[in-house]
């Protein structure tokens, strides 16, 4: 039995909302998308909800939501975050907290499509690469040597 894939986008209602579930309904990959505008939905990661795709829209976080984000990408690292920036500091914290790419707003939607493309089909296509491990090389800003 094919299982649905969920998508989960954290945006204000509004034109990135509506253009990230545009986006989304293009992908073959994603049969459901959920929504909201509260970044406290997170919490219900893992137990209530099991999306494979998480869009963020950076703006709204505050720390407790990116506390969030650091203990669900270490508690379920298959699920991927896509996290869109204003700003360098947006971008940073983001990373910190585990997310899988981090994009300046306004990024190219055709390029959206095809990173997210390749997120998705990494899990299916090599169960030998773990998100986790490619994260934690991604995001070590203090220098520590990477231990594959």
């Amino acid at each position: 039995m094919p299982k649905n894939t969920l998508a989960l986008v954290v945006a204000k209602p509004g034109h990135l909302w509506n253009g990230l579930q545009s986006l989304l309904r293009t992908l073959p990959q994603i049969d459901i998308i959920a929504e909201t505008q509260n970044p406290t939905v997170l919490l219900k990661i893992g137990t209530e909800m099991h999306p494979e795709l998480v869009l963020l829209d950076a703006s709204l976080f505050d720390e407790d939501a990116w506390t969030a984000v650091t203990k669900i990408k270490a508690e379920c690292p298959h699920i991927h975050f896509v996290v869109l920036a204003d700003d360098d500091l947006q971008r940073q914290i983001a990373q910190v907290a585990g997310a899988d790419l981090v994009l300046p707003k306004g990024f190219p939607a055709a390029k959206l499509v095809a990173l997210i493309e390749d997120l998705l089909s990494q899990r299916e296509n090599d169960n030998r690469i773990e998100p986790a491990s490619k994260e934690e090389t991604k995001t070590n800003s203090e220098g520590g040597a990477n231990t594959d």
